[in-house]
């Protein structure tokens, strides 16, 4: 049997409410047990957790509001007690997902450590994505020294997993050859989404009437809450139910509040399991995102997948981010970034015939962008990592844990300073 760590910061097992993409694709693999080491805070909700999975290592961080100095300290105690924790356990690969980038150098610092083989999965890119938000500045010290680290995580990984296709140059910029990089998209496994009762008992229970559109995600800068609510404030008929936390979900709860938008309601977020059961009570699931041009390169939402296997059409406002996964019309209305109003009303107003073909491409989709299919990638992808001769270099954990040492020490002041 061979063995697996995943040091994911975010990582989450099925009893929190939030993404799950770790523990959907290693439950999948045969012939491997894993063992996760994520922190007790929720990135979702920001406070402490606790969770019955044995296989999860819970590491204490710092509590934080917002993207302040004390997330930032979280980050670097994070890497350092992940460390720590996972030095205790076997492993024949050490899987190290971002962002953040420090919870990705801890797990090459415990792959070379152990003498076994390193796997980065990279979800967003790290520091480009901090930019495009405004949180960092091109050429400040901290983003120079987040680029060094950045380079050396990638070009030490034995395989580096992404998200979507499209991310390629961006390596290869750093002098990775294109081989080395697997694209193991998001996705969602439909028969997760079956659900026995009838639409009208499920819409009773969770108290949900009306033509409603439903947003399960994080609210934070990323996701422009403010653009849902002015598709609220435009379309009065439809009710929109906001279901998660972040940064920005008490200033949206303010929000509505003060422009009276009563067909606006906002929940806390729901486990992964009941997660269907809510959404085939809605009629059209939402995604919203800023308009970074880092994510033009390509992007996988979980959300999105969600939506579909609980038979929902969808209405995003990343029509080009989102080319390769689905065209608009395929699935629901792929938009641009101000253009949710006229995504929704589509959609609202489509015909039986336009809705029965969205569901007939929904199938094709979700077969495309399943766990399962995702899994036996993930799995050919570890094996072949597992293969490759071990690289057991103290210069390189040196300049590993230098590197990771100086973006902890600097990064207080750059989150003062961008």
């Amino acid at each position: 049997m061979s063995k697996a760590i995943v040091i994911e910061h975010y990582a989450q097992p099925r009893d929190q409410g939030g993404g799950t993409r770790h523990v959907d694709l290693f439950d999948r693999l045969q012939g491997w047990e894993t063992t996760f080491v994520a922190s007790n805070v929720s990135h979702y909700t920001q406070k402490p957790y606790t969770t019955s999975d044995p296989r999860f290592v819970l590491v204490p961080i710092p509590t934080y509001s917002g993207n302040g100095v004390m997330r930032m300290l979280g980050w670097g105690v994070f890497a350092a007690e992940a460390t720590v924790a996972s030095l205790t356990k076997p492993a024949d690969v050490v899987y190290g997902s971002s962002p953040q980038l420090l919870a990705a150098a801890a797990a090459l610092l415990v792959a070379r450590l152990k003498g076994a083989s390193f796997v980065m999965e990279v979800r967003d890119l790290w520091p480009e994505s901090i930019v495009a938000m405004g949180h960092l500045r091109e050429g400040s010290l901290v983003h120079r020294i987040l680029m060094g680290l950045e380079g050396t995580l990638y070009r030490g990984a034995d395989r580096i997993v992404v998200v979507t296709p499209g991310w390629e140059d961006h390596f290869e910029a750093f002098g990775v050859d294109r081989s080395r990089v697997v694209a193991i998209s998001n996705g969602t496994e439909a028969a997760d989404f079956v659900v026995s009762d009838d639409r009208d008992t499920l819409r009773r229970e969770y108290g949900i009437s009306g033509y409603t559109a439903v947003y399960a995600g994080a609210h934070g800068p990323a996701n422009r809450v403010d653009l849902t609510l002015d598709a609220a404030e435009a379309l009065p008929d439809v009710n929109f139910l906001m279901i998660g936390s972040g940064s920005e979900k008490q200033w949206a709860i303010d929000e509505a509040g003060r422009r009276g938008l009563g067909n606006v309601e906002f929940r806390d977020p729901i486990p992964k399991a009941e997660l269907p059961r809510l959404l085939r009570a809605c009629d059209v699931g939402l995604h919203v995102i800023a308009p970074l041009k880092v994510l033009d390169k390509g992007m996988s939402p979980n959300k999105l997948f969600d939506y579909l296997a609980a038979g929902l059409p969808v209405v995003s406002n990343a029509a080009h981010p989102l080319r390769r996964v689905a065209a608009d019309g395929e699935v629901g209305a792929m938009v641009g970034p101000e253009e949710l109003v006229e995504g929704i009303t589509r959609v609202r107003d489509a015909d039986e015939a336009t809705r029965q073909a969205w569901a007939d491409n929904a199938v094709a989709l979700l077969d495309r962008f399943s766990r399962t299919s995702a899994a036996a990638s993930l799995q050919e992808t570890l094996e072949a990592a597992a293969a490759m001769p071990r690289r057991r270099s103290w210069l390189k954990i040196g300049a590993v844990a230098g590197a990771a040492l100086g973006a902890v020490a600097l990064l207080r002041r750059g989150g003062r300073r961008r």
